[in-house]
């Protein structure tokens, strides 16, 4: 696994709309390698590398939004009052180290804190040690900053794992970004459109924006998970580090193609990747809404296991992502007209 790569985009703070920095290391890493980039108005960057124009439209697609914060307003004493942008996990709300980028990019490192009372967390502050509002505004502070957790990614040493923020769905763009490495000098069977979304956590915007621009026959969505409960590793658990990617059977936002996952399956079957068979029963991805943009597109999405999510920290298997790469690369080269036929019902074939 590359490593540093992981690291650039975990350090990257990027909150839906706020996505500048993710973008603009994707658009270096792979400056030169995909044969088009466009954009959809969200400011997901598409990156196109052209193949057989008789085959379907494959659509990867991985968020670079994480959640974090926006600054709301400054109080008399100093305080940032914030409001969090996507589901922030309740205690990740307490005493955690945070930094604000100001409209200029200056990083401003601060607490988080707030008051917990009658189950609910509310009144969400960051301290960035000012006593007035004169001093926070004077640091270039102003309502609708952007705010997120300040953890730096690091490896742990522990069979090949690692830590950082924002992995959901940092994770993704680096699978997304080494597959197309991969295949600069692979002839594909299909046209390929790798899409680095905006705004996915606030609604899965930027999946059915940049859909809507590529018109895919095909959607794979990558993303992570993590259980709730990290003392589990039963049955119930199909989110556990070093097993392998996850299949998703079902989500809150979807029901995939069996045929395509059953295609999935054979291709990681072949290719030696263990897969973990796995159920959203809350949330979804990109996949809800790409799969429904003009008239519909198979799709199926596959998730890198994590612990902990929507948190300052989570921690991560390199070989669990290294697989990700090798099936999605596998699985790409694999999506030709025949394939795309037989995900589809015969009675509703959509001609690539």
């Amino acid at each position: 696994m590359n490593i540093e790569l992981v690291k650039k985009l975990s350090n990257a703070d990027a909150v839906a709309s706020h996505e500048d920095e993710v973008r603009s290391i994707l658009l270096k890493e792979l400056e030169g390698v995909a044969d088009e980039v466009d954009f959809d108005r969200l400011g997901s960057a598409i990156f196109h590398k052209k193949g057989d124009a008789q085959g379907p439209r494959v659509m990867v697609c991985a968020h670079m939004d994480e959640v974090g914060f926006l600054v709301r307003s400054v109080s008399k004493i100093g305080m940032l009052h914030v409001i969090p942008v996507g589901s922030v996990r309740t205690f990740s709300k307490f005493m955690q180290g945070v930094r604000v980028t100001t409209e200029s990019g200056r990083k401003i490192p601060g607490v988080l804190n707030s008051v917990y009372a009658d189950g609910d967390v509310k009144d969400l502050v960051v301290d960035i040690g000012a006593v007035s509002d004169e001093e926070a505004l004077s640091l270039g502070i102003r309502a609708g900053d952007m705010v997120t957790f300040s953890s730096e990614c690091q490896e742990y040493g522990i069979d090949g794992t690692f830590a950082g923020k924002a992995f959901d769905d940092r994770l993704g763009c680096y699978v997304m970004a080494e597959t197309l490495k991969r295949l600069a000098d692979t002839p594909l069977p299909n046209q390929l459109y790798l899409a680095a979304t905006s705004s996915e956590e606030v609604g899965l915007r930027g999946g059915k924006t940049s859909a809507y621009r590529i018109r895919p026959d095909i959607v794979i969505v990558l993303d992570v998970a993590c259980w709730g409960n990290e003392l589990v590793r039963d049955h119930t658990n199909n989110r556990q580090i070093g097993h392998g990617p996850m299949l998703l059977h079902y989500d809150k936002t979807m029901v995939p193609s069996s045929r395509l996952l059953n295609h999935i399956q054979k291709v990681a079957d072949q290719n030696g990747v263990a897969l973990q068979q796995d159920m959203f029963s809350n949330g979804g991805t990109d996949g809800g809404q790409a799969h429904l943009t003009r008239d519909g597109a198979v799709c199926a999405v596959l998730g890198i296991p994590l612990r902990y999510g929507h948190s300052p920290w989570s921690i991560g298997s390199c070989a669990d992502v290294d697989n990700a790469v090798l099936l999605l690369t596998e699985l790409i080269k694999s999506l030709d007209r025949t394939a795309y036929l037989s995900t589809v019902d015969f009675a509703h074939r959509r001609q690539p």
